[in-house]
Order: C-alpha cells, then sequence, then structure tokens
C-alpha cells in the first residue's frame, strides 16, 4: 500500500518544466509590478495617471536635487492629471506638463508668484518660459525611465505608429497568453512510467 502511495504521489509531482516556466512568469510578473511602482512615483494608484514620451533634450540637464532630477531626451514619463485642488499643491522643483504657445511641454516650476503665475523652464534651456497659469497645467511627473523610453522610441522609428505603448502591451498579453498555454498544455499531459512511455488507458 505504502508503495502505490509513493508512486501516485510521485506521479502527481508536476514535471520540472513546468515549474520553471511558472518561475519564470512570477518573476516576470514581479518585476513589471516593481517597475511601473518605481515608475509611478512609488504608488500604487494608478488613477488618473498618463504616460508620455519626451522627444526632446529641453529636460536633460544638470541633475537637480529634486524627486525628479532630470529627465533625458526619449525617456518616458508618468504623469499624473491634477485636479483643481490638487495643481495648488504644487511648489518649485515639481515637473509639470502644461500647454503653452499651441504645444505642449515638459518643464520644472522655478518659481510661484504671488499673482497666482507659474514660471517654468527647462533644465537645458537657457531661458525661462513666460508665465503660466494653473488652468494651464494639466499633469505633473511622478516617474522617469530612460531604458523603456529609448525601446519605445526605437520601436516607434521604426513602426511608425502614435501608438507604440498600445502595440507593446499587446505583444506583451500576446507572450503571456502563450505561456499559459503552453504551462495548461504541460499540466495536461499524461503521467509517464519509469520507462518514458506513456501508461496504457484503462
Amino acid at each position: 500500500m505504502s508503495d502505490g502511495t509513493a508512486e501516485a504521489g510521485k506521479e502527481r509531482r508536476p514535471p520540472l518544466k513546468t515549474i520553471i516556466i511558472i518561475a519564470v512568469v512570477v518573476i516576470a510578473l514581479f518585476t513589471t509590478a516593481l517597475f511601473f511602482y518605481h515608475f509611478n512615483g512609488d504608488s500604487l494608484d494608478f488613477s488618473n495617471r498618463e504616460i508620455l514620451t519626451v522627444p526632446t533634450n529641453s529636460m536633460d540637464g544638470e541633475p537637480q536635487d529634486y524627486p525628479i532630477p532630470t529627465i533625458p531626451e526619449d525617456s518616458l514619463i508618468m504623469v499624473h492629471i491634477l485636479s483643481d485642488d490638487e495643481k495648488k499643491d504644487l511648489k518649485v522643483g515639481d515637473v509639470v506638463t502644461f500647454h503653452q504657445g499651441g504645444i505642449d511641454k515638459v518643464h520644472r516650476i522655478i518659481e510661484i508668484r504671488d499673482n497666482g503665475t507659474l514660471v517654468t523652464k527647462g533644465d537645458n534651456n537657457q531661458s525661462a518660459d513666460a508665465p503660466i497659469t494653473y488652468g494651464d497645467v494639466f499633469g505633473k511627473v511622478v516617474g522617469v525611465s530612460v531604458n523603456v523610453g529609448k525601446v519605445v522610441s526605437g520601436i516607434r522609428t521604426f513602426v511608425g505608429s502614435s501608438h507604440i505603448l498600445i502595440i507593446i502591451g499587446a505583444v506583451l498579453a500576446i507572450i503571456m497568453i502563450a505561456t499559459i498555454i503552453e504551462i495548461i498544455g504541460i499540466v495536461k499531459e499524461k503521467p509517464t512510467d519509469d520507462d518514458g512511455k506513456s501508461p496504457p488507458d484503462q
């Protein structure tokens, strides 16, 4: 009886390949979650967020002593879309996204004036921007990824799509689904005898 129980336990043990695939998937999911946690300003709140790329070097200056020290060209940034109340908490050193002169900019606040206007400047620019109001601001940068941004910009060069993040997400989803299907297929495989042959059907 004990031999039969041991043999049954042996047959139920998942193949090494299954264990390795599951471990790889778990590590990949953990790494991805950790990346987005840090990319989101060490926060799990992903509401009112937008991911953008910075195509210019206007913020690629000497690192500043702020939470966002610098933003190299082609970086990927996480932007927290601010409510009117949240805009009142902005301070000097924050990097904001705003609309000015018909274009969207990503620059640092260098002065907040008593009349309620903000003065911004790109870290790599020689002069400051024209003053803006809180109404011109639509977001605050909470995270920067240089390496992922380079990859995204490189793919965009070949694909030529403005929806590059959707494409990357779709590719990752396909890879994940294919991996899950492979795991399911391995789990459903018939157990084999010691000689490597599948046991006969009863």
